[in-house]
C-alpha cells in the first residue's frame, strides 16, 4: 500500500512538473495579534530593496528525479508586498507608520528592509512532496539621535502533501510569510520598548543619545 501511494504521488508530480505556475501574496489575513505601538512613529521604506540572487523567478518545480523542470513566478514583486504587509501589521500593532519620506523628530525611527531571498521548491520525500518557501529579510533601523540596529530574519514555510499539485505551493508561501511578518513586528516592538523615547512626539534631551548595534542571524 505504501509503495502504491508513493508511485501515485510521483506520477502526479510528473504530470504537472513541466508547467510553469504563479503564486500570490497571502489572500487571507496575516494578522500578528500584537499590540503596544502606542502611536510611536516609524518611517518605512516601501518597497524593500530587492537583493535576491535569483530575481527572474520565485521558485522551481521538480520531477520525480529531483530535476528542475519548470518555474514558479510571483504575480507581484515580493519586495513590494512583504514591505506593505509589514507596514500594515505595524499599524495594527499601534504604530504610526509613514511610507517613505523623512521624519523631523531627532528620535524618529527609519526602517529599511532588504529582501535577500524568496524562493519556493518542492522537497521530495519517500511518501510526501513538500513545497518549501525560504524568505530572508534584513531590517535596519536608524534614528538621528544614534540608533543603528540591524537584524536578519529567515523563515521556512512548509506544506507537506502526498502529491505535487500546484495548489500545494501557495500554503507554503502563506506559512513563511506569516512567520516572518510576525517575527519582524515582534522584533521592532522589542527594540522600541527597550528605548521608549524612540518615535515619540515630545522632544528629548539632545545629550541623551541611543547607541545600539544589533547584528543577528536566524
Amino acid at each position: 500500500m505504501r509503495i502504491a501511494v508513493t508511485v501515485l504521488g510521483l506520477s502526479l508530480l510528473s504530470g504537472c512538473a513541466f508547467t510553469n505556475m504563479t503564486i500570490n501574496p497571502p489572500a487571507s489575513s496575516v494578522s500578528t495579534q500584537l499590540s503596544g505601538g502606542d502611536k510611536r512613529e516609524i518611517v518605512m521604506s516601501i518597497p524593500f530593496a530587492d537583493e535576491r540572487q535569483i530575481r527572474a523567478r520565485c521558485g522551481m518545480k521538480k520531477n520525480s528525479y529531483n530535476m528542475d523542470t519548470a518555474s514558479v513566478y510571483c504575480s507581484s514583486e515580493p519586495a513590494v508586498w512583504l514591505a506593505q504587509l509589514l507596514a500594515q501589521e505595524l499599524k495594527a500593532a499601534g504604530f504610526t507608520v509613514k511610507a517613505g519620506g523623512v521624519t523631523d523628530k531627532p528620535n524618529g525611527v527609519k526602517v529599511e528592509g532588504f529582501l535577500l531571498k524568496f524562493f519556493i521548491e518542492p522537497v521530495i520525500g519517500f511518501t510526501t512532496i513538500s513545497p518549501e518557501t525560504d524568505i530572508h529579510i534584513k531590517l535596519i533601523a536608524t534614528s538621528a539621535n544614534g540608533l543603528n540596529a540591524e537584524h536578519s530574519f529567515f523563515f521556512k514555510g512548509k506544506n507537506s502533501a502526498l502529491t505535487g499539485m500546484d495548489s500545494n505551493f501557495q500554503p507554503s508561501v502563506d506559512d513563511a510569510t506569516r512567520k516572518i511578518i510576525n517575527d519582524m513586528v515582534s522584533a521592532i516592538l522589542t527594540l522600541m520598548n527597550r528605548y521608549p523615547e524612540l518615535g515619540r512626539s515630545s522632544s528629548i534631551d539632545p545629550l541623551v543619545r541611543v547607541a545600539l548595534i544589533v547584528k543577528e542571524k536566524s
